[in-house]
């Protein structure tokens, strides 16, 4: 054999859909069987083969009148093969006595299984790989009728169309495992319903969540297992579904076996069958119970802090202020305690106002009051409220912007901006620059937006925290609370304010170089 015919025998992407048949090696194929009777009675041969070539051997996936031992091993060396030739020339191969050609004459495939005249067509894929070879073969020689090569044809067209229906078989039993794996490790609740509405797949979380086994769930319509009191609105959701919507807004109780009500959240899928047609719907849950709790716990807090602690705080702090210009005369360590009283009843007063501040904006309660309004004078009214904090540090604060209106709610983008502003200073050394700066830009979907940055020189974050910095009471060390002061919500609150411009809000940073945070809203029209 030439290199070209042993490298087209060896080439991967054969040997791969050789593979995916599952043939080799495997026991007789009744559909194969049938093939080669065929073909043995109509040519009038004692042998046929469907033989499959691979990258060493041929295996026999069907055979007719093999002698022994080859009936019983169903296959052979290369140096017994035949079939090989047909795969390595992509074509028929039709030898009328083989002891005097020249291509087989040596085949060891001669003298011990006494292969004389033989005719093979390719069994080829639908991407054109050649496997193996269906084979006629007889133990003298033999002139080939054309009719009986068309028979011959037809038989192999046959035998790859089973091979490949094998192939196909096999990927999408594989698929199903894959899928099938892959929704019993995710926490989502999934069923799926048939077209009577009874479900007839359920993965582990579901099964885990609700209680039931599986041989109980599969005996239940979807609707059983939800809330009577929920029924009406579900069954509207399946129809929706069951017309061919992919529905995302599916809220409902499911109700476990035990009586415990989950609240859910999810979206429903039409399952369509082989031929478009709809055969069910896929419905896939979020438990959404303990969040909800949750929620209800932070509500709560948020209303003890607002009507519990804000209230008497504030009442302190102008009581403090009230004793002020009384107190002249404390010297020592009573004056450091009064003072200390104002400042800590001032923080927790600002603390209240920040928790207040970052629910709403969250819930959506606080609305926004936008008008356009000059990014350069948002930057200056912005320095300026923090100028005095900056000379104390002996930082420079630095303000440049074109003449660019933005479409926001003043009093809440200065907001973000002292946030920032003040966050830059705690962590800048004396003796730096703030430069704070606004230029408009074009984002990539097309919208016109204005940029602000306000970058420092200070000690940067390390990049572990980057991704971290904008959640609720994040500090970038541990001490910073106590240090620098402040419980972690300014940049929560910043972001939130930004979101709801239609913005977004992110940082950059190297350690030891300081730090440039940016947002953008959009432009005024």
């Amino acid at each position: 054999m030439t290199n070209a015919a042993h490298s087209a025998l060896q080439h991967a992407s054969r040997l791969a859909a050789l593979r995916a048949t599952g043939a080799m090696d495997a026991p007789p194929n009744a559909i194969l069987d049938r093939l080669t009777r065929l073909a043995s009675r109509l040519m009038g041969v004692p042998i046929t083969l469907v033989s499959l070539v691979d990258a060493d051997r041929q295996f026999f996936a069907s055979q007719v009148g093999l002698t022994e031992p080859w009936a019983t091993e169903r296959g052979t060396a290369l140096s017994h093969s035949f079939c090989q030739y047909v795969v390595a020339s992509r074509g028929p191969l039709i030898v009328e006595d083989a002891r005097i050609n020249p291509l087989v004459a040596d085949n060891l495939a001669i003298p011990d299984i006494g292969v004389i005249a033989y005719a093979g067509m390719p069994l080829t894929t639908s991407d054109g790989e050649v496997l193996g070879s269906f084979c006629a073969i007889d133990t003298v020689p033999r002139q080939w009728r054309q009719d009986q090569i068309a028979i011959l044809e037809d038989l192999a067209h046959a035998a790859s169309g089973e091979l490949q229906l094998r192939a196909a078989s096999i990927a999408l039993a594989q698929r199903e495992s894959f899928l099938t794996d892959l929704l019993d490790h995710t926490s989502e609740l999934v069923c799926v319903t048939g077209q009577s509405g009874h479900i007839i797949y359920a993965n582990a979380a579901m099964l885990h969540t609700s209680g039931y086994s599986a041989d109980e769930l599969m005996g239940k319509r979807a609707v059983d297992v939800v809330a009577e009191d929920c029924r009406q609105d579900f069954i509207a959701v399946a129809q929706r579904a069951r017309a061919g919507e992919e529905v995302s807004d599916i809220e409902t109780i499911v109700v476990t076996r035990d009586g415990q009500r989950l609240y859910c959240r999810g979206r429903g899928t039409p399952v369509l069958d082989a031929e478009g047609g709809i055969a069910g719907i896929r419905v896939m849950f979020r438990d959404l119970t303990r969040e909800r709790q949750i929620q209800r716990v932070k509500d709560e807090l948020i209303a003890l802090v607002s009507h519990e602690l804000r209230a008497p705080v504030g009442a302190i702090r102008g009581a403090l202020k009230l004793l002020t210009p009384h107190m002249v005369h404390l010297q020592g360590k009573q004056r450091q305690l009064f003072d200390m009283a104002g400042r800590n009843a001032d923080r927790l007063l600002v603390l209240a106002s920040d928790l207040l501040d970052i629910e709403r904006l969250e819930s959506g309660v606080m609305t926004l009051a936008r008008r356009p309004v000059s990014a350069l004078w948002l930057l200056e009214q912005s320095s300026e409220a923090m100028q005095s904090v900056a000379d104390g540090a002996g930082i420079t604060l630095v303000a440049k912007a074109g003449a660019t209106l933005v479409d926001a709610d003043p009093a809440r983008l200065q907001q973000v901006l002292v946030n920032l502003i003040g966050n830059a200073l705690k962590f800048s050394p004396a003796g730096s620059t703030i430069t704070l700066n606004a230029e408009p830009v074009t984002l990539d979907d097309g919208r016109q937006m204005v940029s602000f940055s306000v970058v420092d020189q200070g000690r940067g974050i390390p990049a572990e925290k980057l991704g971290r910095v904008f959640e609720r009471f994040e500090q970038v060390m541990p001490s910073d609370a106590s240090e620098k002061g402040g419980a972690g919500l300014g940049l929560a609150i910043s972001k939130a304010i930004v979101e709801q411009h239609g913005g977004a809000i992110w940082v950059e940073s190297t350690l030891g170089e300081g730090c440039r945070f940016q947002f953008t809203v959009p432009v005024a029209s």
